[in-house]
């Protein structure tokens, strides 16, 4: 599996978590509506590519996979778009998705193959986007209705399950357990709820190693919390190593996980509280910003705030 970078640590998790086909068979089985997954047909899931191209634009999908529905083993596809926070592009966004992947299937004179759009949201704000895609416009007249594309999406939120509902919905397999859970935990910052589920071991290192580095790259906490968390997944044996890796890598300095940590956390929130004084800022810009962790674009970023002309200029050194 691919090494995390600290860049959108959230993105490349899930990316990393869904590259294994069981855990898109199981996500698909245990997380969407069972009135869809009991229709599917678990062993065909195929990994589809997730770069489309037409004239105008390049689109770039977290996950999309080919399953066969229905008796009849009609195929249909699944893409899947994960969020750390709320996004009102996202319908816009899902149907470039559809739009990109029908565009080349005509272009290559193939039957246009049916899509299932999925939301994977786990952001400290509750979700409160429209799943109709109608409904995003301003007092829409009934007669224009029938005129409008409309599609919904499934939104699988994991800020509403409870820890216990994650563990038992991928009991048996707790590499997705664990991960959806991380994920879930590095949104919400809720440090006394951050306990693994006693019994639920991550057996493989490697596996281990992928959430726990997650996690030091999320989550603001000192050490012996970080040690704690690695207890609980029975993932105390490679803290030691992966430590070294990130020293090696130069993300982290080994021994000091929790101080660097706190001093991102520390620039990342003047950061936010100085755009927001002098700019302003959107929940979703808000959101994006704490993903960065990236220090030396946090101190660059700071270093531009007072001779800024627009909140743009900021911005854009973090990209």
């Amino acid at each position: 599996m691919d090494e995390l970078r600290t860049k959108d640590p959230h993105d490349r998790f899930f990316k990393t978590v869904m590259a294994d086909p069981r855990n898109v068979k199981d996500f698909i089985k245990e997380f969407l509506p069972h009135e869809v997954s009991r229709e599917i047909d678990l062993t065909h899931v195929k990994h589809l590519p997730t770069e489309r191209m037409n004239k105008n634009a390049k689109y770039c999908m977290d996950l999309a996979v080919e399953c066969n529905v229905g008796g009849e083993k009609t195929q249909i596809y699944f893409v899947f778009e994960h969020k750390s926070y709320p996004d009102d592009r996202i319908l816009l966004q899902i149907l470039g998705y559809m739009y990109a992947i029908w565009e080349e299937q005509k272009r290559k004179n193939q039957p246009l193959t049916p899509i299932i759009p999925v939301v994977v949201y786990h952001g400290s704000q509750s979700w409160n986007i429209t799943r109709s895609f109608s409904e995003q416009f301003h007092k829409l007249h009934e007669v224009v209705k029938p005129y409008m594309p409309e599609f919904n999406y499934i939104l699988v939120d994991l800020t509403l399950l409870g820890d216990e509902e994650i563990w038992q919905k991928a009991k048996e397999n707790p590499f997705l357990a664990g991960a959806l859970w991380a994920m879930k935990c590095a949104s919400l910052q809720k440090l006394g709820e951050i306990r693994p589920k006693a019994g639920i071991i991550i057996t493989s290192d490697d596996e281990k190693t992928i959430i726990l580095e997650y996690l030091i790259h999320t989550l603001d906490v000192p050490e012996e919390i970080m040690s704690e968390i690695a207890k609980g997944l029975g993932g105390e044996e490679v803290m030691p190593s992966l430590a070294e890796k990130l020293e090696k890598r130069g993300e982290l300095k080994g021994k000091e996980i929790g101080k660097e940590i706190g001093k991102i956390e520390a620039k990342r929130s003047t950061l936010i509280k100085l755009l927001k004084r002098k700019f302003g800022l959107t929940l979703a810009e808000e959101e994006e910003l704490r993903s960065v962790t990236d220090e030396a674009k946090l101190e660059a970023a700071l270093d531009m705030i007072l001779d800024a002309k627009d909140k743009s200029e900021v911005l854009r050194t973090l990209g």
